[in-house]
């Protein structure tokens, strides 16, 4: 005894743990604290080296429009997981840490604040100023996001980060424009796009929000140029129905289909369209519904996609009624100068005067919003940068498609590949301020040169911008030192995995996997995981409007980094979950619980004799299936899963069990056993908890830091079947003592049998029973699995227990019917699958026995 007193003295003054623990873990005094050490020390650095197996992600780039939400909590937590854990696991572990310039986000931002703190526009401050202005507002953002980075505990190579205008990603993003330009995959032309007269500038399909709205459908009428009705009712003019009778003094044709019956005589004819007098021919052509309104469509190619197609077939020439702001131009008679609400009324009350204006209905339909700003978009013929996206969809459909790219979960590589194998051109060209001005020069006689500098004197730029996911679509690669062939580059290109959330898996990650293949070569990652969005409580989206949002901060400070990081995987799957408060709660009870388990194994003294026990050898098997089983999830990414498990494992079986065992029945090697255990158990959460995990280890005197030790790895020498079955008999022995205790509310030591295939003294100790060879008659037979444990009854006990036995013996013989009935039924013996049969027979055959046995034990008591 004494020597095994002095060995444990001595292995903590050796290992360093101070004789003072706080008896709770404070997350405040120690996550800034122990942030900076691994800063300083460099941990968080990875270069190339020949000698290790490179792993990389690049961080999904914030835009630098204010702080971060519970979806960057989320993905970084992700990141942070996974990278943290190929470092323990002997990479040369690399996450790179950027932002995104967000253009037309940063640009309404700024262009908001100035109109609020000075009554000005961009266009009142000048391009050069305004430019001014969005450097310092992204300047300031930056320092907002970066701390709040280094918050959630992000293991970041701060050396490297990027930001999408800094001069080096300026150069990738023109060399890439002009490569393309030079193949001829980037053209100009005048096409029909979503125009947003807030922004004044072009946007993206994707940056689109579509609505349901509700409107009238208006009755256009239009008189016949020469006069005269169509048909024998006399009628002097065609009628059409449109939502937006404003755009009607674009119109350049009248459709109708060329099947429908009732307007065979209309082909051919011409009819004035109304204030602008312009006299337009009626057509024929297929895509014209003939249910919808009367059959017959007004053609505005300049306002409309549709409309545009059916010009380019009939070679109409556009005729363009609005300005770059929404107001009528020239081109709208006496409308000009109106804002196009203005407009729609003016002119429905004017056809309304001259008689033209017809039924007027209620009518449902959907109107596009602009994702940033809220303005409805106008379809608006305009002059843009185009890309020819098929030639670079074709490489990244087959990339897909073998494999190269393995998505969790795989429906989102599906979806992609439905995607790009419908892709249309894409629109690169902004109307904005902020952002990457477009690297074309326009020459004094007509010349357009796509260049980085001045071709010469007289020279003028573009003076549009890219799209910004046209500059971060780049992002694996530029981030490295492309167009250089820097040797960064080369040992982390491809990236190992990439975590986003869905609703940019076109807008970017698409658009990078098609840049990867052009550009390098190669697919830009290996992996992606698509993560689950973080809902508002109440199951909504959370949003600034509807202050439901969620400020991670604010969780940090009340449940400490730790818990809210632990909390958010255990809730994150493919699904789209409501946050739950109780998810960081139940993080910070298991820190709790573990910093408990921490301060037992730091300052118990365990007095054990012989070699190992069962109950040591268990938990060894035990962890070995824990860390095979998380690690094994993790690279998958099923995180919530890799949650579950290790915090039943560390909770259940290390806390819960494992402890009490070493407390009451501990052997010579329980101490050892115990400390390696949980240092093990530390070292797999250390990914998802560092700080908590960082400073129970320093507090056990751990030399190193966790980062830097390796990960747990299976070991199948370690599995112990015999133990793992012996302990599995022993805990629902133990359990099923402690039911009947609750039940009966009996206490005190019970007198009882051995059961058989249990550790004794671990369960004569925790189950509170004194073995004995033999008891009386009166005895309680308690059901634990496939055994029966049998303790001797008082007469008060044994009353109770013959209520107890009968209850039981309905519910087991219940179900044994419930089997007999199901396996009786042929179809489902014919259809189920082998084992779920098989499992209803082993069900049936384990519970007709222990019915038995129950009601041979109720005969003995009556």
């Amino acid at each position: 005894m004494r020597q095994s007193r002095q060995r444990e003295k001595s292995l903590s003054q050796r290992s360093g743990i101070p004789s003072e623990i706080p008896k709770t873990y404070n997350p405040e005094g120690v996550e800034g604290r122990l942030y900076r050490e691994w800063e300083e020390a460099g941990l968080f650095d990875a270069d190339p080296d020949p000698e290790r197996e490179p792993y990389c992600i690049v961080v999904p780039p914030p835009n630098v429009t204010g702080a971060l939400h519970m979806g960057h909590a989320l993905n970084n937590t992700i990141q942070d997981t996974l990278v943290r854990r190929a470092r323990m696991k002997g990479f040369e572990a690399l996450w790179l840490p950027g932002m995104d310039h967000a253009s037309i986000a940063l640009q309404n931002v700024v262009e908001r604040k100035l109109q609020r703190e000075e009554g000005k526009t961009r266009f009142d401050v000048g391009r050069e100023a305004f430019l001014e202005k969005c450097q310092e507002f992204a300047d300031e953002s930056r320092k907002t996001i970066l701390s709040q980075m280094r918050r959630m505990g992000a293991s970041l190579d701060w050396r490297r980060l990027r930001f999408t205008m800094d001069e080096g990603y300026v150069e990738a993003v023109n060399e890439a424009f002009i490569r393309l330009y030079d193949e001829g995959l980037i053209y100009k032309g005048n096409r029909i796009t979503n125009w947003c007269p807030k922004d004044r500038s072009a946007i993206s399909d994707l940056e689109v929000n579509y609505e349901s709205a509700d409107g009238k459908l208006y009755g256009l009428r239009y008189r016949f140029s020469d006069g005269k009705g169509p048909g024998p009712d006399g009628e002097s003019f065609a009628e059409v129905f449109s939502t937006r009778p404003e755009t009607m003094l674009g119109d350049v044709a009248l459709v109708v289909n060329p099947d429908d019956e009732r307007y065979t005589e209309l082909v051919g004819r011409r009819v004035t369209v109304p204030f602008v007098e312009r006299e337009i021919e009626v057509f024929a052509d297929s895509y014209v519904d003939p249910e919808f309104g009367n059959g017959v469509l007004k053609v505005t190619p300049a306002h409309d996609p549709n409309d545009f197609e059916i010009g380019e077939r009939m070679g109409l020439e556009p005729v363009n009624v609005l300005n770059p702001d929404g107001t009528i131009n020239e081109n709208g008679a006496r409308f000009a100068g109106m804002s196009r609400e203005e407009a729609r009324k003016a002119v429905v009350a004017a056809l309304d005067s001259e008689g033209l204006l017809g039924e007027v209905r209620d009518h449902t339909f959907r109107i596009g919003k602009c994702d940033r700003c809220g303005t409805v978009i106008e379809p608006w013929l305009s002059e843009q940068w185009w890309v020819s996206m098929k030639p670079l969809a074709e490489r990244a459909i087959e990339s897909l498609e073998r494999g190269e790219i393995t998505v969790y979960p795989d429906s989102w590589r599906r979806e992609t590949v439905r995607w790009l194998s419908n892709i249309h051109d894409w629109n690169v060209s902004r109307q904005l301020w902020w952002g990457h001005r477009i690297p074309v020069w326009y020459g004094p006689n007509g010349e357009t040169v796509a260049s980085k500098e001045s071709p010469g004197e007289g020279y003028e730029q573009d003076p549009d911008i890219l799209d910004t996911w046209f500059s971060s679509g780049l992002w694996p690669f530029a981030t490295l030192g492309w167009p250089e062939e820097t040797p960064d580059l080369d040992y982390f290109y491809p990236t190992s995995l990439l975590s986003t959330a869905r609703e940019i898996m076109y807008l970017w990650v698409a658009r990078m996997i098609m840049n990867g293949l052009h550009f390098r070569g190669e697919v830009p990652f290996r992996k992606v995981n698509v993560h689950s969005i973080v809902l508002a409580e109440d199951g909504t989206k959370m949003s600034k409007s509807k202050g439901n949002t969620i400020d991670p901060l604010d969780l940090f400070d009340e449940y400490g980094t730790d818990a809210v990081r632990f909390g958010l995987l255990y809730q994150s799957s493919t699904q789209d979950f409501a946050y739950s408060y109780e998810r960081a709660q139940m993080g910070r009870a298991f820190v709790t619980k573990l910093w408990n388990a921490m301060r037992f194994i730091a300052t118990g003294v365990f007095e054990g004799d012989g070699e190992a026990s069962v109950s040591d050898r268990w938990i060894e098997s035990a962890f070995n299936r824990c860390a095979r089983d998380y690690d094994a999830l993790l690279e998958e990414c099923e995180f919530s899963e890799a949650m579950r498990r290790v915090y039943d494992f560390a909770w259940h079986e290390f806390a819960d069990w494992y402890i009490e065992i070493a407390k009451t029945s501990p052997s010579s090697e329980t101490s050892d056993v115990l400390r390696r255990v949980f240092i093990g158990i530390l070292k797999l959460l250390h990914p998802v908890m560092p700080f908590a995990t960082e400073e129970m280890a320093r507090t056990l005197g751990a030399s190193e830091y966790l980062m830097r030790q390796p990960m747990p790895v299976y070991d199948p020498a370690l599995d112990d079947a015999e133990a793992e079955r012996v302990l599995a008999a022993t805990k629902a022995a133990v359990g099923a003592v402690r039911a009947f205790r609750n039940e009966a509310n009996v206490s005190g030591e019970l007198e009882g049998l051995l059961p058989d295939g249990v550790e004794a003294d671990v369960f004569s100790k925790l189950a509170g029973v004194r073995v004995v060879e033999r008891i009386g008659a009166s005895r309680a037979a308690l059901p634990a699995g496939d055994a029966v444990v049998e303790v001797a009854l008082s007469e008060e006990l044994r009353r109770g227990e013959i209520s107890r036995l009968e209850k039981e013996v309905s519910r087991v013989a219940g179900e044994v019917s419930r089997a007999e009935k199901k396996l009786a039924n042929e179809k489902f013996v014919e259809r189920a699958p082998e084992p779920v049969v098989a499992a209803e027979r082993e069900k049936l055959r384990a519970n007709t026995a222990l019915l038995e046995t129950l009601r041979t034990r109720l005969e003995e008591y009556l």
